[in-house]
């Protein structure tokens, strides 16, 4: 969730703020956060938003939306792959949530307007 907001955020600074760019980084960040509550609950440490690695610079907003659409694979995925090894119903239920979210709402905004 830090990665595809860090993103998003990165995008806005670049070209400005547009759709649906500064709207799916909030909903990252609200992501971020209900994971961070989950970890709280179970005592596990919070990571600190480890930000971008290296700066991704964007020529076009169709370069970004294609970007966007990665990274929006890559959550889904992960929460793929994260699934399995899950035995708490409420960490369950807000993986599902926030893969469903990356598939289903995310997903199709990037590719909309790639």
């Amino acid at each position: 969730e830090y990665g595809a907001m860090n993103l998003y955020n990165a995008v806005t600074e670049q070209l400005g703020v547009q759709v649906p760019f500064s709207q799916i980084a909030r909903s990252e960040s609200q992501h971020a956060n209900a994971l961070i509550r989950l970890a709280e609950r179970y005592g596990v440490e919070v990571p600190e938003n480890p930000g971008l690695v290296s700066e991704p610079q964007f020529t076009s907003t169709t370069d970004a939306c294609a970007a966007g659409v990665a990274a929006e694979i890559a959550d889904a995925d992960l929460y793929e792959q994260l699934m399995p090894d899950v035995t708490h119903a409420d960490l369950q239920q807000v993986y599902t949530n926030l893969q469903n979210a990356s598939l289903q709402s995310h997903l199709p905004a990037f590719e909309a307007c790639n």
